[in-house]
């Protein structure tokens, strides 16, 4: 890098995270959670200048941007999958009703069990994750902090597991 070129302010790192968020199709629920974790990975990002090919700081930093995105929306995607994989093996109350056979009402009986014997903010947690909430929009909802959430979310799982119930879902 040429040290004639001026360096960019953090706003205007910040703007350009920004920029590129909403240019790979994130939604505002989605963009300042994406733009806090990268603007963490840009203050500790320092280019080498052997590799940038004269290039200037916003074009590396545009190209360490791309690539952090890139890897944020596949770890969420995999956290989604995840979450409706968890909700798509427990039973709707339509389905307990209409199939009324023995394995689904004991699971449901099971996981009923298990949810009951947790705090009242995790039982929450639970119930809105099963109804499609992701871990932002609990976060939000619940104004409590992510870790809070991404914490009950182990716990419940972690229950399930242990009672043998949902123990293949992998990572």
């Amino acid at each position: 890098m040429d040290k004639a070129q001026t360096t960019l302010t953090i706003e205007e790192k910040l703007e350009l995270i920004r920029s590129r968020a909403i240019r790979f199709g994130l939604k505002r629920h989605d963009l300042e959670d994406a733009v806090q974790e990268i603007a963490m990975y840009l203050l500790e990002f320092t280019p080498d200048p052997t590799k940038t090919n004269g290039a200037c700081e916003s074009t590396i930093l545009t190209g360490a941007v791309d690539l952090r995105l890139k890897q944020w929306l596949r770890t969420n995607q995999r956290y989604q999958d995840m979450v409706e994989r968890c909700g798509a093996m427990l039973p709707s109350e339509d389905e307990l009703l209409v199939d009324g056979g023995f394995e689904s009402c004991e699971l449901a009986m099971d996981v009923s069990t298990i949810l009951s014997q947790l705090s009242a903010f995790e039982q929450q947690v639970g119930r809105m994750l099963t109804e499609g909430h992701t871990v932002t929009s609990i976060t939000r909802e619940l104004k409590v902090g992510r870790q809070c959430v991404e914490d009950a979310v182990a716990v419940i799982r972690s229950r399930l597991v242990e009672e043998g119930i949902g123990g293949e879902v992998q990572e």
